[in-house]
């Protein structure tokens, strides 16, 4: 599945910023965006395939939407701890369901 999850966010990273990074700027990308995915999925109280993660440069966004604001401090927490991000930027909208 990690593999599969990875091959996919290789696919959009490259349709969207393919020709303005070098090839280490877009190749460290997919490998933190990869790590950030996994860590949000990891965790329960996230729920993680509800939330988007792009990168450009190291610099991590946030999109998606989370049931609480704990739940958005912690997904922008868990993105923060990721190695080589520089800056995570959130975009998330809290839903209440």
């Amino acid at each position: 599945m990690l593999l599969t999850l990875l091959c996919l966010l290789t696919a959009c990273a490259s349709y969207k910023e393919g020709g303005s990074r070098t090839v280490g700027e877009f190749t460290d990308d997919v490998g933190i965006q990869a790590a950030v995915k996994t860590a949000l999925v990891r965790d329960d109280e996230i729920k993680g395939l509800r939330i988007n993660v792009e990168v450009n440069r190291s610099v991590v966004s946030l999109y998606g939407r989370v049931p609480s604001e704990y739940a958005r401090q912690k997904a922008v927490r868990i993105a923060g701890d990721v190695r080589g991000v520089v800056e995570v930027r959130d975009r998330l909208t809290l839903v209440n369901e």
